[in-house]
């Protein structure tokens, strides 16, 4: 969300609810998670989505595919970076809006690589691609760290990759409110 649109529903909410309105990135988080980055860099729904699968103990990757696809990394109870791909709806609206000759299409699962038309091609090398770039950063996260991962999937596709990428992946679309519940529970 762009800083000015921020301000404006701040704003907004503090004079309908009479209530003080915060931004998650903005509120002591030190109780519950200790942040390796610039936490000014980070946005808040990666931040939630972190702090709702801490648990002292395990490791995740976090992909979330939003307007982004996003991979954040935390080890234990550290929050340590993570990753910011094109996102898959933004990446194809573009290429529609981009070509003339693309028609709309929604992305779909797909068991064919090889396109036999158009439409066939831009699903497969949209749902074939993307399991290769997913696939690929969570394996250089591990080769990295050398640590193994749960990975956690969330977001608007989560449910189109979850049996298509290497590995056991769980999807969870309450990550991100899970997170700010975890914190405003904490606040208090």
């Amino acid at each position: 969300m762009a800083p000015d649109s921020f301000k404006l529903i701040k704003l907004s909410l503090k004079k309908i609810t009479k209530t003080k309105c915060l931004e998650l990135k903005s509120c002591d988080l030190k109780k519950l998670v200790k942040i390796r980055v610039n936490k000014k860099q980070i946005g808040s729904d990666r931040l939630a989505n972190a702090i709702s699968v801490i648990n002292k103990k395990n490791n995740f990757i976090i992909v979330d595919f939003g307007t982004a696809t996003n991979f954040d990394v935390v080890i234990r109870n550290h929050y340590i970076g993570g990753i910011l791909a094109p996102g898959v709806e933004l990446s194809l609206k573009n290429l529609i809006e981009k070509a003339s000759l693309i028609p709309k299409i929604n992305i779909a699962k797909t068991s064919n690589v090889i396109g036999k038309n158009t439409k066939s091609a831009i699903r497969s090398g949209f749902y074939h691609g993307y399991i290769g770039l997913i696939d690929n950063i969570i394996k250089l996260i591990i080769k990295q760290s050398g640590k193994s991962f749960k990975i956690i999937l969330t977001g608007g596709l989560a449910h189109l990759f979850k049996n298509s990428i290497k590995g056991k992946a769980l999807v969870n679309k309450n990550l991100t409110i899970n997170g700010i519940l975890k914190v405003a529970s904490n606040l208090k």
